[in-house]
């Protein structure tokens, strides 16, 4: 008799169908908590009493100017829902609306559209307030703050060296390179030039330690190096930041200063996301959700659920990719994908990043660290990728060379049972945007 999977697809579901011989171990989900009522009011109670630092509202702001930067359109934060009370906390500091300017963080995602502002914003405030997109490549809208010890060069957004106040508006979700993100990460890589994003993806890439989801603080040399870039702003800094549950709905507010605030949030998410398991299985089934924008966001399920997979076992994404390939870098020429695993297997995990170095030379810095996060995976897992959107290439896993990619759920299901033994053991990561797996590292 067939079994079957089914997990959160959109509006719907996708079911899965698994072969009878196979084992599953369990479902890896968030820690239920529950979907706070009025976002508005909780975070307007947080504001009131905030972390380690002073009320916006009790902040001489007349004649000051004010930045409040906002994660983008490839984060599901329903920051429509909590804005409000924050402005209206600036407003009661003197503020007026015409000087408190919206800065999106995109980093170097594209621009986001005008429907995608609204929801994002929500159409009061986006008319109430001025407001524009981050641009990574506008060398004109960009300048230089100083050198971190780690030699990031740090150059940010203009606004951001003009502002009196900066205020960080985001989420803290598992973070493949910062163990979560949030806090001033909406500045780095947020609202920083492409060359400092790439410099600072850079940090931590090594072959022993190259996932470093759910590592509570400054343990990620990621955010070491970016945290120190912020402080080179020499700004006043106060951040808002959410947590969400797995239905990606807020659950608790953590605002007040940068660092003091976002070390409590993170332990808060942490005791949500992480899933500890108590065996490796060969087959990890991980779906993108709530991580559903595109094939960049989607595929970090893979990335948070590494470890809950044998080396050498088979991870499948499930990545929903609403809007196509994102800025997912597609390679100009790239090995068969059993050739590439099998060279990978033969130079070692030591020499993937040189190989990698060569490969991307001339492009930008961050593509060298998704090439090589994306071959020390494929080396380690064989990975595949199913998605039904009508954005993405026919011929996408072709492009990408790390991974088999497939639009049949019964296609995938078929080659993931010709790599796993015929009595595979599986793990099932529903939500496996915002879940991490934990083995014996940690984390």
């Amino acid at each position: 008799m067939a079994r079957f999977i089914e997990f959160p697809w959109g509006e719907e579901s996708l079911k899965i169908s698994v072969p009878d011989t196979w084992r599953i171990l369990g479902e890896l989900k968030p820690r239920s908590v529950p979907t706070i009522a009025d976002p508005a009011a909780a975070c307007a109670e947080a504001l009131s009493n905030p972390i380690a630092a002073s009320r916006l509202s009790q902040r001489a702001l007349s004649g000051k100017r004010v930045v409040a930067v906002v994660d983008d359109h490839s984060r599901p934060t329903p920051v429509a829902e909590f804005l409000q009370p924050v402005m209206n906390e600036l407003l009661a500091a003197g503020a007026t609306a015409e000087s408190i300017q919206i800065l999106i963080a995109t980093g170097v995602h594209r621009q986001s559209r005008l429907d995608e502002v609204e929801k994002k914003l929500g159409r009061a405030l986006m008319d109430a307030h001025p407001w524009r997109c981050h641009d990574a490549s506008d060398s004109d809208s960009l300048r230089e703050v100083g050198i971190t010890a780690r030699g990031t060069k740090v150059v940010l957004n203009r606004l951001l060296t003009e502002a009196d106040l900066i205020v960080c508006v985001g989420a803290i979700e598992p973070h493949l390179l910062l163990g979560f993100g949030g806090g001033l990460k909406m500045l780095i890589p947020g609202c920083a030039a492409a060359e400092t994003i790439g410099k600072n993806h850079m940090q931590g890439v090594d072959p022993d330690n190259f996932d470093y989801v759910g590592t509570v603080g400054d343990r990620s040399p990621m955010r070491q190096d970016l945290e120190e870039g912020a402080s080179l702003l020499k700004k006043d800094v106060f951040i808002v930041n959410v947590a969400m549950n797995e239905q990606a709905r807020a659950a608790a507010f953590f605002c007040g200063d940068p660092i003091i605030a976002q070390r409590q949030g993170e332990k808060f998410v942490l005791e949500i996301s992480r899933q500890e398991v108590p065996e490796q299985a060969d087959v990890v089934v991980a779906n993108s959700f709530p991580m559903d924008a595109d094939l960049r966001q989607s595929v970090k399920c893979i990335g948070n659920s590494l470890y809950a997979c044998k080396p050498g076992g088979v991870l499948l994404a499930f990545a929903r990719s609403i809007h196509g390939l994102g800025e997912m870098p597609l390679a100009k020429k790239t090995l068969p994908y059993p050739v590439m695993r099998t060279l990978l297997k033969v130079i070692g995990k030591n020499r993937v990043l040189s190989l990698v170095e060569k490969a991307k030379k001339g492009e930008p810095v961050e593509e060298v660290f998704i090439g090589h996060f994306g071959l020390q995976m494929l080396r380690r897992n064989h990975l595949g990728i199913f998605s039904d959107s009508r954005l993405l290439p026919e011929d996408i896993g072709r492009k990408m060379g790390l991974a088999r990619s497939f639009n049949k759920t019964e296609s995938i299901m078929d080659w993931a049972a010709s790599k796993a033994p015929s009595s595979a053991t599986v793990w099932v990561f529903p939500s496996g945007g915002s879940t991490f797996a934990s083995f014996g590292n940690g984390r």
